[in-house]
């Protein structure tokens, strides 16, 4: 299972791979507010991939899970501890209590995870286990990331090169 930000969402909802997703984590669970900015916000500006997103939340490839009082009131402090959103505080709030992983493009958010204990995975992470793991070949892979990078995933150029070099040393 795996606990997933916006951006995961967004990208691979972008290039059709949420249902991929959900067979290599299991499940994925997310929080209200992020349902809110990759789906009700994202309606509102006109951003591509929603309808993919909402049928994925409709279907349940993706899974909301809502924090308790107390959950958000832990979730506020650490926001406020840390100079986060609110919202990134909740995912790593939900991430330890489910005692998952935590899959996210954000820097600080895996620092801060890490720092409470939360096991993180970049976005592209599952693409490059699967090719370790036989489940993609190193074509596809390399197809997988270009695909997500031309949907908008940020990745610095000096990472991608280094991510396929990762990819074709397995």
């Amino acid at each position: 299972m795996a606990v997933l930000d916006a951006s995961p969402i967004i990208y691979y909802g972008r290039i059709g791979r949420l249902r991929w997703l959900r067979e290599f984590y299991g499940k994925l669970v997310t929080t209200p507010s992020i349902v809110r900015e990759t789906v009700d916000e994202a309606k509102v500006l006109g951003k591509p991939g929603v309808s993919t997103i909402e049928e994925a939340f409709r279907e349940g490839v993706l899974q909301v899970h809502s924090l308790a009082e107390e959950e958000n009131d832990l979730a506020s402090r650490v926001a406020e501890s840390e100079r986060i959103e609110i919202e990134d505080a909740q995912l790593i709030v939900l991430t330890r209590k489910l005692r998952d992983i935590l899959v996210t493009n954000d820097k600080k958010l895996i620092l801060v995870a890490k720092a409470h204990g939360v096991k993180t995975h970049w976005a592209v992470t599952p693409v490059v286990l699967s090719v370790k793991r036989g489940k993609l070949d190193k074509k596809e892979t390399k197809d997988v990331i270009g695909s997500l990078v031309e949907a908008g995933l940020r990745i610095k150029p000096e990472t991608l090169v280094s991510i396929y070099r990762i990819i074709e040393n397995i």
